[in-house]
């Protein structure tokens, strides 16, 4: 898989803040995608709350 680009990742967290989610969010979806955070059971398919 090849790993994304400084300014994709920029890409990404400007897209998913626009989508609601905050910072906490965001680091958590990053650190998910790298595969350095496995998703809590309860909050799965929930989405930015």
């Amino acid at each position: 898989m090849n790993e994304m680009t400084a300014k994709e990742i920029l890409n990404l967290i400007d897209w998913l803040r626009a989508q609601g989610f905050d910072n906490d969010k965001v680091v958590e979806c990053i650190e998910y995608t790298e595969g350095k955070r496995k998703p809590e059971p309860d909050k799965q398919n929930k989405g930015a709350e």
